[in-house]
C-alpha cells in the first residue's frame, strides 16, 4: 500500500485543513486554559513545590477532539508581546490540554466532588433568586423595598386575574406564589442534597469507594495523608488493588496525567500522594512503563515516590514528559523542574525524557528549533553523566526523515478512531499507516519505535472521520474497545510492537468538550475515575504472557 493510499493519522487533537478526516478536529490547540498564575502560598504535601512566582502561564493548551473547522493558526497570541496589566490574580484558571483536573473542591480522589458541590450549590442559588425576585415583587406592591423587576408594577394598569378590582392580590394568586415558592424551595433541597450526596461518594462518578480503591470521602490531599498516612505495599488498600485477577500486565507502556497536576490550579488543589499511589499500584498490573506529559506541580517526583512505597523500583520505570509550547515561560520552567528532578534522583528510574509532545502539529516550534533543544538536553545529560535517550513524540503524519535525525526514539500519536474506522478493522489500519506511513523512519532498534499514544473511547456516539455521516464508522462503545483490544495487544505483545495505552483513567473534566451525539472525550479510560474496571471491559490475559 503507497503512502498516497493511507489515511493520514488521527489525533485526541485538533486537526486541521491538511488532515483528510478532520479527525480529532476540534477543540484547538490554541484554546487555552491556561492563563496567568495566581500568586500565593503554596499548598502543603507530601513533597513541597517549586517556588511559583516567576511563572505566570499555564503549560498545557486545551483541546477537544470535536470537529471544527478553524486555522490552527487562528486566535494566536504571542505571550511575550503582551504587556503586564498587573491584574494576574484576576484571571481565572482554566484547565489543561490532556491532563485531568477537577475544578474547584479540594478532592483527593478521582471522583467529580467539585462538579457535584457546584452544581448543588447552583441549584440551591437558582432556587433562592426566583424565591428572592418573588418576594422582592411582593415586598413592593405592599410598599416593602424590594429592587429589581417589578411583577406588581407590570400588573397595575387594570384588573385581571392576578389582581382584584381593588389592586390587591387575589386569594388565588397568592395560593399560586406560595405554590411556587414551595416549589422552589424544595428543588434547592434536593439540588443541595444530591449535591451532598455526590461529594460523598453515594452517586455514581463521585468519589466513592465502589471497590475500595478510592479514600471515599473526598479528602483535600493533606486530609487523605492525615486519615491514612503515606500508603505503600503493606496498606490494605494497596493491597486490594494490587489484587484484582481482571488486570494484565500486557500494556507496554500507559500515558498517564496525574489528577489536579495542572499549574497554576495546582497551587490551591494539589494532587495527593496517596491518589497518585493507588494509581501507580493500579498501573504496575497493566504496565512497566508509565509515560507523563509534564513537569509541574510536582507530579513526577510524586510517581517516583508512589514507586518507591510501592516497591516497584525494579519492575516500573518513568518516561518523563517535558511539555513545551510557544510560551518561552513556560518551557523554561518545564526544563528548570526536569533538571531538579534529574539532579535529585538522577536516571536510574527513567526510561528516558519525552522533550515536547504535538508541538510540530501546533506549529509552536520549526523543526530545526525542536532539534536545538534535543541537542542542548543531550549536552546537559552528558555533562551531568546521566545516560537517557531524548526524544519527543507528534502525530504519525507529522514524522519527517529532518524530525527522525532529532529525536532519537519514534513516538507516533495514532488514534483508529478519529479516522472514522470500524472497531473491527481498527487494529489493522493502525498497524498498516504504522508501517507505511512512519516505518521508513524507523530505527534500527524495535525498541526505539512506538506509538505514543493509541486507544479507543468506551462510550459516546459514532466518528465518521471526515464524513458527515456514515453506516459504520468509529463507534465509542465497551464492546468496540474490546474489540479494539482484542485484535491489537496480543498480538503487538507478540510481534514486538512498541505502544502506550492511552488510557488507564476517565477523566471526567473533559466533559465539557462533548457535543451533542459526540459525548467521548471523557471515557477513554480502561477504568473510572475510581479505578473501578468498566463494566464489560475484558482486558486480553494473551494466554499468561506479559510484558
Amino acid at each position: 500500500m503507497s503512502n498516497s493510499q493511507v489515511p493520514l493519522p488521527p489525533s485526541r487533537s485538533a486537526h486541521a485543513g491538511h488532515n483528510p478526516y478532520n479527525q480529532g478536529g476540534g477543540g484547538h490547540p490554541y484554546e487555552y486554559y491556561g492563563a496567568p498564575g495566581v500568586h500565593g502560598s503554596q499548598p502543603s504535601s507530601v513533597h513541597s513545590f517549586a517556588p511559583p512566582d516567576p511563572y505566570v502561564d499555564d503549560p498545557y493548551q486545551g483541546y477537544s477532539s470535536s470537529t471544527r473547522s478553524v486555522d490552527r493558526r487562528l486566535g494566536e497570541v504571542n505571550p511575550d508581546e503582551i504587556a503586564d496589566d498587573g491584574d494576574d490574580a484576576l484571571h481565572q484558571p482554566m484547565p489543561s490540554k490532556r491532563n485531568s483536573m477537577l475544578s474547584s473542591a479540594q478532592t483527593s480522589d478521582r471522583g467529580q466532588r467539585g462538579a457535584a458541590v457546584a452544581a448543588g450549590a447552583a441549584g440551591t442559588a437558582a432556587g433562592g433568586g426566583v424565591i428572592g425576585g418573588l418576594l422582592s415583587s411582593n415586598a413592593n406592591a405592599t410598599g416593602g423595598g424590594g429592587s429589581g423587576y417589578d411583577l406588581a408594577e407590570a400588573a397595575q394598569e387594570k384588573p385581571g386575574r392576578f389582581r382584584g378590582s381593588d389592586g390587591h392580590f387575589t386569594k388565588k394568586c397568592r395560593l399560586t406564589i406560595i405554590a411556587v415558592v414551595a416549589i422552589f424551595i424544595a428543588g434547592a433541597i434536593v439540588a443541595a442534597v444530591l449535591g451532598s450526596m455526590a461529594a460523598n461518594g453515594r452517586l455514581g462518578g463521585g468519589g466513592g469507594n465502589k471497590s475500595g480503591s478510592s479514600s471515599g470521602s473526598g479528602d483535600s490531599a493533606d486530609q487523605d495523608t492525615n486519615k491514612n498516612g503515606d500508603l505503600d505495599i503493606n496498606s490494605s488498600e494497596i493491597k486490594k488493588l494490587m489484587s484484582n485477577t481482571n488486570l494484565h500486565k500486557v500494556f507496554p507502556g500507559m500515558d498517564y496525567t496525574p489528577i489536579n497536576s495542572q499549574y497554576p490550579d495546582c497551587m490551591h488543589n494539589p494532587p495527593s500522594q496517596n491518589n497518585i499511589t493507588r494509581d501507580v499500584a493500579v498501573l504496575s498490573k497493566l504496565t512497566n512503563k508509565i509515560r507523563l506529559y509534564g513537569t509541574d506541580c510536582n507530579q513526577t517526583q510524586m510517581v517516583l515516590h508512589a514507586i518507591d512505597r510501592l516497591n516497584l523500583k525494579n519492575d516500573v520505570k518513568v518516561w518523563l514528559g517535558v511539555w513545551q509550547d510557544g510560551n518561552k515561560t513556560t518551557n523554561a520552567r518545564q526544563l528548570s523542574q526536569m533538571w531538579d528532578i534529574l539532579d535529585e534522583y538522577g536516571g536510574d528510574q527513567f526510561e528516558g525524557l519525552i522533550v515536547a509532545n504535538e508541538i510540530l502539529f501546533r506549529e509552536e516550534m520549526a523543526i530545526t528549533e525542536l532539534g536545538t533543544l534535543l541537542s542542548g538536553v543531550r549536552t546537559n545529560l552528558t555533562s551531568r553523566k546521566i545516560n537517557l535517550p531524548v526524544a519527543t513524540s507528534d502525530l504519525g503524519d507529522d514524522w519527517t526523515q529532518a524530525l527522525a535525525d532529532e529525536s532519537d526514539y519514534i513516538m507516533a500519536n495514532i488514534h483508529p478512531f478519529f479516522s472514522g474506522t470500524a472497531a473491527e478493522d481498527a487494529a489493522a489500519w493502525t498497524m498498516n499507516f504504522w508501517k507505511t506511513r512512519d516505518g521508513p523512519l524507523w530505527k534500527s532498534d524495535s525498541k526505539k519505535n512506538i506509538i505514543s499514544e493509541t486507544g479507543w473511547p468506551s462510550g459516546g456516539g459514532t466518528n465518521c472521520g471526515e464524513a458527515t455521516s456514515c453506516t459504520k464508522g468509529s463507534v465509542a462503545g465497551v464492546s468496540q474497545m474490546n474489540q479494539f483490544m482484542k485484535d491489537w495487544i496480543c498480538p503487538a505483545l507478540n510481534n514486538g510492537t512498541q505502544y502506550f495505552w492511552f488510557s488507564a483513567f476517565d477523566e471526567p473534566w473533559k466533559i465539557r468538550f462533548n457535543e451533542k451525539g459526540k459525548e467521548w472525550e471523557d471515557k477513554w479510560g480502561l477504568m473510572d475515575v475510581n479505578r473501578n474496571l468498566k463494566d464489560g471491559i475484558e482486558i486480553p490475559d494473551c494466554g499468561g504472557k506479559t510484558v
